[in-house]
């Protein structure tokens, strides 16, 4: 058969071939395929490649290697032109390009260089080119939502609140200082704290919740109005707990249970004046 008369012509076997390794004097590197390994010259390999080599290559589909060969587009300023593609091409085609040419000419040095370049160039401007078009689709976006733009969660939270009359922002002022400094001034005097004081806090802010949203007229939900005062005492402990830590603006007679009902209590105002 073909493989009988291959050995007996004296020409090696693929299983040979795949074997095969250069001196050490010979610099190379090994290239491996799917289940067959080869040896490709570097470009410091002044001599042709052996017979055995030459088999290797063509058992992989790769030509046979000409270390005269000269890069012929070195001066070629474009570089898709460079390596002979063109400016539509897919990464993968253009690395494809690169590989294929620099295993061609690997023996011409000033031509691998040219070859690198080129690629480099390819991928830069590429890389540059999805940069500006991100940094003008932001641009666009924010041209789009104007100077004036509002994320869309703040948009929701403000649509939560509203902007009485004047009248009644300075009455719940007015009625929740007092509950302040009512506070304060017990603050030494009560044994439990200003825990009196919180209650009605509370209390006032359900009643005006509710009330705000009709009453008992209107069936509206006395729960809604306790869950929002709720949050808001919770509100008030939060930042009770944390302002006085970054910020020590308080006299040190004050207590950590003073201090949080007056947070508590300006959450209380806030809500039970702003809150629709």
């Amino acid at each position: 058969d073909a493989r009988a008369a291959s050995r007996a012509m004296g020409a090696p076997s693929r299983r040979r071939a795949t074997t095969t390794t250069t001196s050490p004097s010979s610099p190379s590197f090994v290239l491996g395929g799917r289940g067959a390994r080869r040896v490709v010259r570097t470009a410091a390999t002044e001599g042709e490649m052996t017979p055995e080599e030459q088999f290797a290559a063509a058992s992989v589909g790769i030509p046979d290697y000409d270390p005269d060969a000269i890069f012929p587009r070195t001066k070629e300023r474009d570089p898709y032109r460079r390596l002979g593609i063109s400016d539509e091409s897919t990464f993968e085609e253009v690395q494809d390009a690169r590989n294929y040419l620099v295993e061609t000419y690997r023996a011409h040095v000033a031509g691998v260089e040219a070859i690198e370049q080129a690629f480099d160039k390819i991928i830069n401007d590429r890389l540059s080119t999805r940069k500006k078009a991100k940094g003008m689709k932001k641009a666009l976006r924010k041209q789009k939502k104007g100077e004036n733009y509002v994320p869309p969660f703040m948009e929701r939270l403000k649509a939560q609140f509203e902007k009485p009359d004047q009248t009644t922002i300075m009455r719940r002022a007015l009625m929740y200082a007092i509950m302040m400094g009512w506070a304060i001034v017990s603050a030494g005097n009560a044994p439990s704290g200003p825990a009196f004081q919180m209650a009605i806090s509370f209390g006032l802010c359900v009643y005006f919740l509710h009330d705000k949203r009709g009453g008992a007229a209107v069936g509206a939900p006395l729960g809604k109005s306790f869950i929002n005062a709720f949050a808001a005492l919770s509100l008030g402990f939060v930042v009770g707990s944390l302002f006085p830590l970054y910020i020590p603006i308080f006299p040190p007679a004050w207590g950590p249970e003073l201090i949080l009902s007056l947070f508590s209590m300006v959450s209380f105002f806030i809500f039970a004046t702003f809150l629709k």
